[in-house]
């Protein structure tokens, strides 16, 4: 799960708005779909949803290498 800190409560409409959309063709269409006043602010939204999960799943990895490792010299 990903956390955003400091959106306004628009933000937070759009994010939710994006993350339930299925496929990132979805999320495109969603974003293309919006009003002016929002499609500015989902596309920052999307950039930052992604580079949260992106930051997660090196996260992830980093755990993993280092479970392997303790595993690997046993």
């Amino acid at each position: 799960m990903i956390q955003l800190e400091g959106l306004s409560k628009k933000d937070v409409q759009i994010c939710k708005l994006l993350w339930n959309c299925d496929t990132m063709e979805a999320v495109d269409a969603m974003v293309a779909a919006m009003p002016p006043a929002y499609k500015q602010r989902a596309q920052v939204m999307r950039e930052l949803m992604i580079a949260a999960e992106l930051d997660n799943l090196e996260d992830v990895h980093e755990d993993l290498t280092q479970y392997l490792q303790r595993i690997a010299g046993l």
